[in-house]
């Protein structure tokens, strides 16, 4: 019995594994599945992958029933990498997560591992790895990416004669080659990237990527490489703080209280204890009204402006709606719903024009006239909703409008008419971010997560970014639409559940009273596609064409954030598997979020147009200074105390140039 509840506590999820197949493949998988029961854990997955070989050898890409069978083996292989545990009853398998397979670190590299290793095997990156690790003569000189890794006698020998250890600087990567070794800058940073634990794909949209160096050695080694990326659309702990949800609103809206937890012996139980929780006030009952008032006063008006500036965003002559309209109709919104379901059946092959766009002609296309429609309805149900909010006062309509759901639906489109806005262009995830050994041993992670918020950055990003056009808005007004692109905030999250040893407990004064800092914001779980593999992508696309006649998930402007993710969603939906089951990548995850500016939130919230970062974006000498201020900081603070703390120089010495190259994977 014991044993029994033990494993009911481990196990955190259970699904079973029955895709809805044709007649002929589901006695297969039978077949199948009877076949795995008496089979050994460890042999499982290649007797799937040998069965998915046999069927795709004489496969028809234009047989439906046979590519949902080989794509129901490819995700049960999938899963068996990721550590889902197989059970079986009455000969129907069902699929388990247990909790000791998702906080070990080591386990969750392993679960990484196995899509991580298929990108050694393909030709191509076989190629890429050979090309960098072969030296070749560059400037008289023979070179290749081991010159790149840093000599760890150089570093063991300025330790001990008390010398300065290193001298890091910043590159950006561009199509330039560097000019120490020949190689690309872009080849570089790949090469290094791959050493990774976790899989390396491209990412859409917006991306910069850096080299952070060392001058002291020859060749300037890779101290670490870091990345940002476009952020994450959705993420509660991070608009939570921002003030992007709803219950951020209802918490400022709410009185202030301190919260504390305390024990307590229950009276008549023998001595029984049990938390408590004990709330009291930290405001006045006025405080807290007046803060409320004003706080009020600030929001609605911001909720209203962020509407009717959405409204304005969007062409509107071909939907039959005027854009001054003041108190428009349900009537209205209806046949704006009506258009968009009519057009997102001929939203199919869709296609961009990314050379020179007609951004009008662009707009009246079936997928943009679709998302039109579609916004505009839901932008006139919120202006209708906030023209109906009962009360006199902004206070009192915030307030009628919390009350109910459709208010609350209302105040939440209102939110997200900004937060798009500026979730593209002024917010950016730090999508890579370490070191390459022997630096790992420096603390050079906190070096790189650093220098990822430095004042270089933000002005590179600032610049490369500034006049360029947001295909999606242009396509949404019918004209060039060019958002505004000063980085003001950076996110992240960690990779393991227990914290990032990289990013604690960094806090870097930058004078007048402002900090940079890594702030935890929560955990995540959330749901994710790194675990299935490109294979299993392949199948699904091919399903979703032929189910679709055409296809509705082209990788173009408008169709919808996250094409990876969507193609394995629906992929999973059409072979009968519940989708949300097993996206949900069970690692969870802390979220940190880094201020770049000293009125982030205000700007992100839209509260002003004015950000101040505390320099001049604009000013070399600024910049350099403020970067170069905070490599000294690490210095200091990090390198220095690590010198005396561990054995460091026993570190380096078990240190081997071969366990970071990438030829033997």
């Amino acid at each position: 019995m014991k044993a029994s509840i033990k494993n009911i506590e481990q196990t955190i999820a259970s699904e079973q594994y029955r895709p809805a197949l044709s007649e002929e493949y589901q006695e297969l998988f039978q077949r199948l599945t009877r076949r795995l029961e008496d089979t050994l854990p460890m042999n499982r997955a290649r007797i799937i992958s040998d069965e998915l070989r046999r069927v795709s050898e004489t496969a028809r890409e234009a047989d439906l029933d046979c590519q949902k069978y080989m794509a129901a083996l490819s995700v049960l292989v999938d899963l068996s990498l990721q550590g889902w545990i197989f059970d079986f009853q009455d000969h129907q398998l069902t699929l388990r997560m247990e909790n000791d397979n998702i906080d070990d670190k080591e386990k969750i590299r392993y679960r990484l591992s196995a899509e991580r290793n298929a990108q050694f095997k393909s030709e191509s990156v076989a190629r890429f790895i050979k090309y960098m690790e072969t030296e070749r003569n560059y400037n008289g000189t023979p070179v290749s990416v081991k010159c790149l890794i840093g000599n760890r006698d150089a570093l063991i020998l300025a330790i001990r004669t008390g010398r300065q250890v290193c001298a890091p600087y910043i590159q950006m990567v561009t199509g330039s080659r560097d000019e120490y070794t020949g190689f690309k800058l872009s080849d570089i940073w790949r090469y290094f990237r791959y050493t990774w634990s976790i899989p390396y794909k491209t990412m859409p949209g917006r991306n910069i990527y850096y080299l952070v160096r060392d001058s002291l050695q020859p060749y300037h080694p890779i101290i670490g490489i870091f990345a940002l990326g476009n952020s994450v659309l959705n993420l509660t702990a991070r608009d939570d703080d921002i003030g992007w949800t709803i219950e951020a609103i209802k918490t400022e809206m709410s009185k202030r209280v301190h919260t504390e937890y305390c024990e307590q012996t229950v009276s008549g139980t023998d001595g029984k204890r049990v938390k408590v929780k004990i709330q009291a006030p930290i405001e006045t009952e006025e405080e807290y009204l007046q803060r409320r008032y004003a706080y009020a006063e600030r929001l609605f008006p911001l909720l209203v402006k962020n509407v009717n500036s959405a409204i304005s965003e969007i062409y509107t002559g071909d939907l039959g709606y005027y854009k001054q309209t003041k108190y428009p109709r349900q009537e209205q919104v209806d046949e704006l719903y009506a258009i968009a379901a009519e057009y997102s059946e001929r939203s199919i092959n869709n296609r961009n024009n990314e050379t020179s766009p007609d951004w009008r002609e662009e707009a009246r296309s079936n997928l943009f006239k679709r998302k039109r429609a579609s916004e505009l309805a839901k932008l006139l149900e919120t202006k209708i909703a906030f023209n109906n909010a009962a009360g006199q006062s902004n206070e009192d309509k915030l307030l009628s409008l919390l009350a109910s759901e459709g208010g609350r639906k209302a105040i939440h489109t209102a939110l997200i008419a900004n937060r798009k806005c500026k979730i593209g262009s002024n917010m950016m995830d730090i999508i890579v971010c370490g070191s390459i050994p022997p630096y790992n041993h420096l603390l050079g992670g906190k070096l790189v997560s650093i220098l990822a918020c430095s004042p270089r950055v933000i002005s590179d990003y600032t610049h490369r970014y500034e006049r360029q056009i947001s295909e999606i808005a242009s396509r949404m007004k019918g004209e060039r639409v060019i958002r505004d692109s000063r980085l003001v905030y950076l996110g992240t999250t960690s990779l393991y559940a227990v914290g990032s040893s990289q990013y604690n407990r960094i806090k870097v004064p930058l004078g007048n009273g402002r900090l940079l800092e890594f702030r935890e914001m929560g955990v995540t779980e959330g749901y994710g596609t790194v675990f299935f593999s490109r294979e299993t992508t392949a199948l699904f696309s091919r399903i979703l064409e032929l189910q679709d006649g055409g296809k509705r998930i082209n990788h173009v402007f408008g169709e919808g954030t996250s094409p990876r993710f969507r193609m394995i969603s629906r992929g999973l939906s059409s072979i009968g598997i519940r989708a949300d089951a097993f996206l949900k990548h069970y690692s969870p995850r802390i979220v940190y979020s880094v201020d770049l500016a000293k009125n982030t939130k205000d700007y992100l919230m839209g509260y002003t147009n004015a950000v101040d970062y505390g320099f001049n974006p604009d000013c070399e000498e600024d910049i350099a200074h403020g970067t170069q201020a905070l490599i000294d900081y690490w210095y200091k603070r990090w390198l220095m105390k690590r010198l005396t703390t561990v054995d460091i120089v026993q570190r380096l010495n078990d240190f081997r140039v071969d366990d970071v190259l990438l030829g033997g994977m």
